[in-house]
C-alpha cells in the first residue's frame, strides 16, 4: 500500500477513534454525575465488555486464536503493565473526572493528550521541529477555546478545580500507554493488543473492586448501574465508546506517524461538545467554534510537516 492511503486509511481510523472517545465523555458523565455510578465500576464495565466482545470474535476462528495467544513472554509481561496504565488507571482517572466536572472539561483529558505524547517521545527522540512545536500550540489553545477555559474575556481558571486533576492523571496515562505501547502494536497486531490490555486492566480492576468490598465488609459503597437507561448507557459506553476507537487507535498506529496520530486527539473536546449539544441540548458559543478552527488549523500543520520530513 503506498503512502497516500495509508494515510487516509490512518486518517479514517484516528476519526472513528475521536467519535468514540468522545461520545465516552457524553455517556461517562450521564451514568457517574447524573446517575450516580462509581469510577471504578465503570471503568470495570467498560474494558470487561470491550475486551470480552475481543476475546469472542478472536477465539471464532483457528487464525484468529494464533493472533492472539501467539505472543511471547516479553509480550505479557509488557501488557501486564501496559494493560492497567492504558485501561483502569487511565479510565478510573476519567471517570472520576467526569463525575466532578462537565463534558467539555472533562474531555480536556484529549486536548493534554497530544501535549503528553509529545513531550515523552521527545524525551526518548531528544527532537522537536518549530513546525511541531506551532501545531501543538494552536491545537491546545483551540482545546482551550472548545472547553471554555479562554473566551473573548481571556483566561478562565477560577472554576477548575479536584476534578480537572483526575483529567490531567487520564491524559498523563493515556500518554504513556501510546508511546510506550507503540512497537507492542507493531509487533504483537492491534487486535491481541486491545484486547489483552482491556482484559487485563478489567482483571485489575475486578480485584481491586473485590478488595475494597471485603475490607469494608460489603458496605464499601460502590454504586452499580441500575435500569434499563443505564445499562444501555453501560453497553454502549463498552462497545462503542470502547472497543471501537481503542481498536482503531492501536490499527491507525500502523499507518500515522505518533505526532499526527496524537494531534488528532485534539478534536476530541470539539466532537464532545457537539455530541453534548446534540444528545442534551448543551448550547455551543462561537468562541467554541473558533477552538475548533484552531485545532482544524494544527492538524494541517502538523501533516504538513510530516510530509516535508519525508
Amino acid at each position: 500500500m503506498n503512502r497516500t492511503l495509508r494515510l487516509v486509511r490512518g486518517g479514517v481510523l484516528a476519526a472513528l477513534s475521536v467519535i468514540g472517545f468522545a461520545s465516552t465523555f457524553v455517556a461517562g458523565g450521564e451514568l457517574a454525575a447524573d446517575m450516580g455510578v462509581s469510577p471504578s465500576v465503570l471503568a470495570l464495565l467498560r474494558f470487561a465488555i470491550a475486551g470480552g466482545a475481543l476475546l469472542a470474535f478472536g477465539l471464532s476462528s483457528p487464525a484468529l486464536r494464533r493472533l492472539l495467544f501467539n505472543l511471547s513472554r516479553r509480550d505479557w509481561l509488557r501488557l501486564l503493565w501496559l494493560g492497567p496504565m492504558g485501561t483502569a488507571i487511565m479510565a478510573w482517572f476519567v471517570f472520576k473526572g467526569c463525575a466532578l466536572v462537565s463534558v467539555a472539561n472533562a474531555s480536556m483529558a484529549d486536548a493534554l493528550s497530544p501535549l503528553g505524547i509529545f513531550a515523552i517521545a521527545a524525551i526518548g527522540t531528544r527532537r522537536a521541529t518549530p513546525l511541531q512545536l506551532i501545531g501543538l500550540a494552536l491545537g491546545f489553545v483551540g482545546a482551550l477555546f472548545t472547553i471554555k477555559v479562554l473566551d473573548g474575556k481571556g483566561l478562565r481558571l477560577s472554576a477548575y478545580g479536584l476534578g480537572d486533576v483526575f483529567i490531567l492523571g487520564s491524559a498523563i496515562a493515556w500518554g504513556i500507554y501510546t508511546v510506550c505501547g507503540r512497537d507492542d502494536v507493531s509487533r504483537m497486531g492491534s487486535a491481541a493488543f486491545s484486547t489483552w490490555t482491556m482484559l487485563i486492566g478489567a482483571a485489575m480492576l475486578l480485584v481491586a473492586i473485590g478488595i475494597g468490598e471485603v475490607a469494608a465488609g460489603g458496605v464499601s459503597g460502590f454504586v452499580w448501574p441500575h435500569g434499563a437507561r443505564a445499562w444501555c448507557l453501560v453497553l454502549f459506553l463498552g462497545l462503542f465508546c470502547t472497543l471501537l476507537p481503542f481498536w482503531t487507535w492501536n490499527a491507525a498506529q500502523h499507518d500515522l506517524p505518533l505526532s499526527v496520530l496524537g494531534m488528532s486527539a485534539y478534536f476530541t473536546p470539539a466532537v464532545a461538545v457537539l455530541i453534548d449539544w446534540a444528545a442534551r441540548g448543551r448550547t455551543v458559543t462561537g468562541w467554541q467554534w473558533f477552538g475548533t478552527l484552531l485545532i482544524c488549523a494544527s492538524a494541517v500543520v502538523e501533516t504538513g510537516r510530516d510530509h516535508q520530513g519525508e
